[in-house]
């Protein structure tokens, strides 16, 4: 397994200064799956997690609500994307994976496992479908909720819960190992979203040189570390 990177670590604490163990006045004890209406937005501005550079902003807008599923549009700088598709509880059925591709799931993808509680873990394995190839993969994600921290953001100072995914993508193909991502989300429950998320991924291939200890060893290959933090939502 491809070893997580310190400077990452440290990213991910940037802008939360509470204290292990923090639990903020009148915490619920749990909090369940968002609603969601046609019209419902969050903007976020993004940068680069290395380098601090802006990649604009984006904008995450729901476009329909069916008894069993949430389509929404995802727009940068004002032109559409593309689409993602949710279940009622806000799991992933059809949308990329960081850094990666668009893919179908089943069982859904699972970014939060509602109820939300302080400690809670969860395991899945996921049938991921290259919706353009039809190839299959095998998805694993390895999740936890770590529980309260106060964090800033440009829409303002929140409560929020600390949710940290790693998904191992399963598309380990010729000299390359898999894609290993590394996502962590602040999820406010009056927000209904997160308001700020940090995700990044990797892997190796192992037909090139230049990873630790020179050209012997397996080159490390780092996809995009990308910081989002919300700039304004629908109430």
């Amino acid at each position: 397994m491809i070893r997580i990177l310190l400077s990452l670590i440290a990213a991910l604490v940037v802008g939360c200064a509470t204290q292990p163990g923090y639990v903020p006045q009148n915490a619920p004890a749990s909090v369940p799956a968002p609603s969601a209406k046609v019209g419902d937005y969050w903007e976020y501005a993004v940068r680069d997690g290395y380098t601090g550079i802006p990649r604009g902003t984006y904008r995450y807008q729901v476009s329909r609500v069916e008894a069993d599923r949430i389509v929404v549009d995802l727009m940068h700088e004002g032109y559409l994307l593309e689409t993602l598709v949710y279940g009622a509880d806000w799991k992933g059925r059809e949308h990329p994976l960081t850094n990666m591709q668009r893919f179908r799931y089943e069982p859904a993808y699972t970014a939060y496992p509602f109820p939300l509680e302080p400690g809670k873990t969860w395991r899945s394995v996921l049938n991921s479908t290259d919706v353009t190839s039809g190839k299959k993969y095998s998805t694993h994600i390895h999740g936890k909720v770590v529980g309260w921290e106060r964090v800033s953001v440009p829409a303002g100072e929140f409560d929020a819960l600390r949710i940290q995914r790693q998904v191992f993508a399963g598309n380990m193909e010729g000299f390359r190992t898999q894609e290993e991502i590394t996502e962590t989300d602040w999820y406010v429950p009056g927000v209904r979203r997160a308001v700020r998320t940090q995700t990044s991924s990797e892997h190796l291939d192992t037909a090139r040189g230049g990873g630790d200890g020179g050209g012997m060893y397996p080159l490390l290959v780092r996809g995009d570390n990308l910081i989002s933090e919300l700039i304004g939502y629908s109430r």
